[in-house]
């Protein structure tokens, strides 16, 4: 009798065990995954900081593409967060826009696959540089199999910065 109780209190813990065990790999991915992508979203944030800084302190010509001197700052940031590969460029595996008020009225300076948030401008002359990267750059896919999934999904972030050379 002895015998049978421990024999089924084995097989309800193992039971247990097999029903619990998904459900908590299923959460610990979730928390991984949405960490790894809101770290990755700070380095994304950092990497139009620095594209705004430079640009901040850029002589901009209205109508001229985006100044290469921009990307660079944003491709720097962007390799050493690990986001991008070495030989890789954010032309090319997402986008940068640049937006200003230098002529007078928000100027699109150049345009590469994401758009910039519609805020309210400031009146003083601002410039605002927008990067965007696919998301599954940012964290793995791995919650695709639960219906979550960010395949073909772009992540944007946006600085504004008050234009240096104006007056």
């Amino acid at each position: 009798m002895l015998l049978m109780h421990k024999a089924r209190r084995r097989a309800s813990s193992l039971l247990e065990i097999i029903l619990g065990l998904p459900l908590l790999l299923m959460v610990l991915f979730a928390v991984a995954q949405f960490g790894l992508l809101q770290s990755n979203q700070q380095s994304l944030k950092m990497a139009s900081r620095a594209g705004a800084l430079v640009a901040a302190e850029l002589t901009i010509v209205p109508g001229e593409p985006l100044p290469g001197e921009v990307l660079d700052a944003v491709n720097e940031v962007l390799r050493q967060s690990g986001l991008i590969g070495s030989a890789e460029f954010i032309e090319l595996v997402g986008g940068v826009q640049m937006n200003h008020n230098l002529a007078g009225g928000d100027v699109l300076v150049a345009g590469m696959g994401c758009d910039p948030p519609t805020i309210p401008y400031p009146d003083r002359p601002y410039v605002q540089v927008t990067v965007c990267l696919e998301a599954t750059r940012l964290a793995p896919n791995t919650l695709s199999i639960l219906g979550i999934n960010f395949s073909n999904r772009f992540v944007s972030m946006t600085s504004l910065h008050r234009h240096e050379l104006s007056p």
